[in-house]
Order: structure tokens, then C-alpha cells, then sequence
């Protein structure tokens, strides 16, 4: 059935016609030139009333901020799908660019309109108001070309703003664990004292101690209470205000330690211009690490460039390794250093003898294809260590006075500055939760409504509770942080010659002092072994 208004044909059912109205707005594409979502409101609600319809506000479907350009649209999604299964007859919206600003897509859509004889009106389109149904469309496809040229424009620009910022350093994206944004500069990057422990531990059991990926999470998660990456975006979202839209993680996962040891930001490094998109809302791509701008010293760093470096050696390794060692249960001291000195290839970690769990490496050449690649050649760990503490020995004795000679530089740490930024900060939340209290006192003095004075009172006691937990977090980090500053006074410097000598006493050698001392470790079928060292010792200092 259809019902007539001013000489104008509506498909309706029964007679009654079912009309609403969509808004869209996108502050990125639109600029200053936008109309409100009220602004839209009221002007579909004008024409509305012109045609005796009445559009309430529950009738209007709404996308605050989404792009046109993109079909993909929560309330427009919807509002289509009722369009379809014949629950709407009439949408009404300010213009052609509010439906989309994708050329393509909105002409199909208005071919669908029309296929469904169902009515879509543009109150200010093409000089006047334009209706699907009734109004001939002769110069449609140029009005939808126009908004899909401006918003693409728009997007070029932006991206063009993008790339001159990221170029100079001054776009920091997204948010960095550990780290937090000046509020008067979001360019700027401050350390997050609550968070510097973790990303120093992980370091630590990753370098030093020469655990995996996997027993570093067993250990965060069972011995620490150090919030994921996801619920620290989480918190630190609530403290804005704001809603964090991405999935929550409580617990510690592989791929978090693999995302924070490969980050050089912890450096205080900033890292820009790593993805770009290639389309309009499309897919963002990685770049090669050639075309990144890096800033070196961009702020402050929580581990020292030599150990980030150390990190990505030993995740090297590991990559090259874990095709030839299948999934390890056992820890080898030696493991991704080993190389088989008569094929050239890397070596497997076996157990030798069941009983004793002895633990050993062989050829991953002889492992798995035989005597056809190389000869049957396998060595206890023990007897490497044995070896290895042997040569460090012999190094030290015939290189005593060049170690002798290298000076020890006291690494200077910023314990100090970062005590006077905690307690800038505990000054500056003493200072707002002052302000608190003081708007607070008005609000409730400008109120005779009791029930509302109880809403005063519960609104600002969270807001209260907020700031003295923090002020009190803070003030404990300041005095863990004196407490240190002074063990790390009375500590005492030890010579490079006490350091070779404990490194020889050890039972096995740390990681860490492996992963700096040795490049190479070659075993050979007769059971000789050689060590190649690193060129910078130094490190160990």
C-alpha cells in the first residue's frame, strides 16, 4: 500500500508510515565545516514537521564520530537491516555526505533504496532537498564523487601532518607500558615508577638468568603482582575518564615479553613512522626499519642500550635454534652459542645419560640426517664448562696487565632526578586534591537538595579516595627509592680482575657473562673445543 503526501509516493503497511532520521559525524574528516549531531537533529526534525511527521529523539540513529567513508557503521548497520526487513519506510538525513563518503557504495545504496521501494530524503542536497523515490538523480554520482574527493583529501592531508610530525619527533602514538605523557606536552615521555621494576626484571631473567619467554610469565604470574600491559591501559584509561574498548589481559603471556623486549623505547628511544595505511581506513602496514626516524636520547631510559642489544642477540638465537631444538624442557647453559666445527651448523641439547640426567649438546646435522651431513659427535656440558673456565684462566694469566689496565666507569643513574620528579608529582596531587575539596564545598553550598548533596558527597569521595591512594603510592616508591640510592652508596666497586675471577669460581656461568664473553663456541668430532670471543669485554664492567 501507498500513502500520497504533497503529490509524493511512500511504500508504507496499513497506511502508517514508519519514519527516522540518521546523524553521522566524524571531527577528523569534517573539521570546523561539521554540523553538529544536535545541529542535524534539528534540522530533520524541521523538515519532519512539514510532512505532519513526527521524528522523536528514540527514532534517530546515530554515529558519533565514525567516518563516512567506512559502510561499516554500528547504527547505520542496524538502521539498514530494518530497512531491508521492511520495519522502516522513510530515512531522513541532513545531506548525501552524512549516509557516506564512499562514491561506490553510496550509489549502490540508493539503487537499493529504490529496488526496495523504500524512501530516502536529503533535506539540503543539490540546491534544495533530494528524494530517493521521486527526485530525478541526473547529477547525483557528481555530488557523491565531490564527497568522496573532499574526505580523501582530508585524508592526505592528514597523513602528509602525520608524517612532518613523526619526521621531527614531535607525534608519540599510542601508549608506551612503563612509560607516561606530560599532560601539558603529550610529546614528552616521563618513566612510571610503579612500572620501572618489571621491565627491568624481565630484562634481567631474559639476559642475566637466560630464562625463556614462557618461565618469565610463570614467575610474573605467580610470584609478582605487576599489572599486564592491558590492564595498565585499562587503569590508566579509568583515571582520564575514558573507556578502554580493547580486550583485557590479567595474565602475563609470551607474546607481552616478546612485544616489551624487542621494544627500543625502554632505550628512551622514540621510534616513529613504523606503519603507514595505504587507503582510507584501510589496514595499517609495517615498514622495514629503514624508513623509521629514530631519536636517540628522546627520554628517559629504563635499561641501558647494551643490554636492549644483548636482548636481541639472544632472541636471534633463539629464532635460529628453535627450528633444529624442538621444544626444550631443560635449560642448557650454553644453548644458541654452540656451533658444530666440522659442518658449520648449530647443535641440539641432549640428555646423555637418562640415569644421571646428564645434559649435553651433538650435531643437529648428525641428529637428524646421520653420517650422510656429519660425523657422530656429542659433548657433556660439564666438560665445556670445564674447558671454558680453563681458557678464561689461560686468557687471564697471559693477558693480566690489559685487564689490569681497564678502568671501570661508575655508571651514572638517575636515582636523584627521578626522586625530585616523584615528589613534584606528590606536590602537584596534593595541589588538585586541594582544588577537590574546594569545588566540592561550593557544589554542596549551592545545593538545598538533600538527595543531591548525598550525589555530591558519594561523587567526590571516589574522586577523594582516588588522589590520596595515588599521593600514598608515590610517597612509598620515593621512600624505596632513598632506602636504595643509599645501599647503592656504601656499595662496593669491584676491580676487572675480581670480576674474571668470580666469573672462573662460579659453578656455571651466568647468561649474561656468557652472552658478553662468547660469540662462538665451536666443538669438533675429536672433542676439541674452541671459544671465539667477543671483541667487547668491556661490557662486563
Amino acid at each position: 500500500m501507498y500513502a500520497n503526501i504533497d503529490g509524493k509516493q511512500y511504500q508504507a503497511k496499513g497506511g502508517k508510515i514508519t519514519v527516522v532520521g540518521y546523524c553521522r559525524l566524524s571531527r577528523d574528516e569534517d573539521k570546523e565545516n561539521y554540523s553538529s549531531i544536535e545541529e542535524q537533529k534539528r534540522i530533520i526534525k524541521d523538515y519532519a514537521s512539514t510532512r505532519n511527521w513526527i521524528i522523536e529523539d528514540k527514532d534517530f540513529y546515530i554515529d558519533d564520530n565514525v567516518s563516512g567513508y567506512t559502510f561499516n557503521r554500528p547504527e547505520f548497520t542496524k538502521m539498514l537491516e530494518k530497512v531491508k526487513g521492511g520495519k522502516i519506510d522513510v530515512v531522513i538525513a541532513k545531506d548525501l555526505s552524512r549516509i557516506g563518503r564512499n562514491n561506490g557504495k553510496v550509489l549502490v545504496l540508493i539503487d537499493q533504496f529504490k529496488n526496495m521501494q523504500k524512501n530516502l530524503i536529503l533535506v539540503s542536497e543539490m540546491g534544495g532537498t533530494y528524494d530517493v523515490l521521486n527526485d530525478r538523480d541526473d547529477t547525483i554520482g557528481i555530488t557523491t564523487w565531490f564527497n568522496e574527493r573532499y574526505v580523501k583529501d582530508c585524508s592526505r592531508k592528514t597523513r602528509d601532518h602525520m608524517y612532518s610530525k613523526q619526521k621531527t619527533g614531535r607525534l608519540v602514538m599510542g601508549n608506551y607500558y612503563g612509560y607516561v605523557k606530560d599532560k601539558e606536552d603529550i610529546t614528552k615521555l616521563y618513566v612510571d615508577e610503579e612500572i620501572r621494576p618489571v621491565i627491568k626484571l624481565i630484562y634481567k631473567l631474559y639476559v642475566e638468568d637466560g630464562l625463556g619467554r614462557k618461565k618469565i610469565c610463570d614467575i610474573l604470574n605467580s610470584k609478582y603482582n605487576y599489572p599486564t600491559p592491558s590492564v595498565y591501559y585499562r587503569q590508566k584509561h579509568l583515571e582520564r575518564g575514558r573507556i578502554y574498548k580493547h580486550p583485557v589481559q590479567e595474565l602475563w603471556s609470551t607474546y607481552m615479553i616478546s612485544n616489551i623486549l624487542s621494544n627500543d623505547v625502554y632505550t628512551g628511544a622514540l621510534r616513529t613512522h613504523k606503519k603507514k595505511t595505504i587507503s582510507i581506513r584501510g589496514r595499517a602496514i609495517k615498514l622495514p626499519e629503514e624508513e623509521h626516524f629514530v631519536f636517540e636520547n628522546h627520554h628517559e631510559a629504563i635499561i641501558s642500550k647494551e643490554t636492549f642489544e644483548l636482548a636481541q642477540n639472544i632472541r636471534k638465537r633463539k629464532a635460529r635454534s628453535k627450528s633444529t631444538s624442538g621444544t626444550r624442557k631443560r635449560n642448557y647453559a650454553f644453548s644458541g652459542l654452540i656451533r658444530c666445527g666440522d659442518c658449520g651448523f648449530g647443535v641440539s641439547g641432549i640428555t646423555m645419560n637418562r640415569k644421571q640426567k646428564q645434559k649435553g649438546y651433538e650435531c643437529s646435522q648428525y641428529r637428524t640426517y646421520g653420517k650422510a651431513r656429519c660425523k657422530c659427535h656429542e659433548i657433556k656440558e660439564s666438560d665445556i664448562i670445564i674447558h671454558l673456565k680453563e681458557f678464561l684462566k689461560f686468557t687471564k694469566q697471559k693477558y693480566q696487565n690489559e685487564i689490569n689496565k681497564i678502568e671501570i666507569d661508575v655508571k651514572t643513574n638517575k636515582e636523584q632526578t627521578n626522586k625530585e620528579k616523584i615528589k613534584f608529582e606528590i606536590e602537584t596531587l596534593k595541589a588538585e586534591y586541594k582544588v577537590l575539596l574546594n569545588q566540592k564545598i561550593k557544589d554542596l553550598a549551592g545545593n538545598n537538595n538533600e538527595y543531591q548533596k548525598q550525589m555530591i558527597e558519594t561523587s567526590y569521595k571516589g574522586l577523594e579516595l582516588e588522589k590520596t591512594s595515588r599521593i600514598e603510592k608515590l610517597q612509598e616508591i620515593l621512600q624505596k627509592a632513598e632506602q636504595d640510592i643509599s645501599k647503592e652508596k656504601i656499595k662496593k666497586l669491584k676491580t676487572a680482575m675480581e670480576y674474571f675471577n668470580e666469573i672462573i669460581s662460579a659453578e656455571v656461568p651466568s647468561r649474561y657473562v656468557l652472552e658478553n664473553i662468547i660469540d662462538t663456541i665451536w666443538i669438533y668430532s675429536d672433542k676439541t673445543v674452541k671459544f671465539d670471543l667477543k671483541v667487547d669485554t668491556h661490557k662486563l664492567i
